[in-house]
């Protein structure tokens, strides 16, 4: 039995040997990829312009809580050694403690939601990349494209494809 299993084995690594000369390998930097192409630039900015409007929206919040804040500390600082605060300021108090809370729930919202509006958009790219690196390994002869990073410890720079997947990306995506 431990014959047969050295001769299938013999007879795999040798006929692996002989067509790896006609075998095109190449490799794309997924990453670099997405950032470089226009469609990638595009979903970037799209991020970018929730994400600043998000941002605005807290920056509002936070100015409005600061303000309450301030009215808060500057009405107990008046108050005399002993005294009690009016019910004035045990509202305004309430009502710094529930915005504030509001603001949290508010920030991590918009943290989460932008997780998955950056995972949708990713998404979209590498829908409309799929069928460009399907023309792409097919019109140059490709036997194997592999993802960097992904696949390999290592990868010799001659064979990155990325710059021409990018350019023929952008050819693509412009249409």
């Amino acid at each position: 039995m431990r014959i047969i299993i050295e001769i299938v084995v013999l007879i795999l690594v040798s006929t692996a040997t002989l067509h790896a000369a006609d075998l095109k390998i190449g490799h794309f930097d997924l990453q670099r990829l997405i950032a470089q192409s226009d469609a990638g630039k595009e979903a970037r900015e799209k991020y970018l312009s929730r994400a600043k409007n998000y941002q605005d929206e807290l920056n509002s919040r936070a100015e409005k809580l600061k303000k309450i804040k301030g009215e808060v500390e500057g009405e107990a600082k008046k108050l005399k050694e002993n005294e009690k605060p009016s019910a004035l300021l045990v509202e305004k108090d309430k009502e710094y403690a529930a915005q504030f809370r509001d603001f949290q729930r508010l920030q991590g919202g918009y943290q989460d939601e932008l997780k998955v509006y950056d995972a949708e958009l990713t998404r979209k790219v590498l829908e409309e990349l799929s069928p460009v690196l399907g023309d792409y390994a097919t019109s140059n002869k490709y036997d194997y494209l592999y993802r960097l990073n992904e696949a390999f410890a290592y990868a010799t720079e001659k064979r990155d494809v990325t710059d021409e997947l990018v350019k023929a990306f952008n050819s693509a995506h412009r249409k």
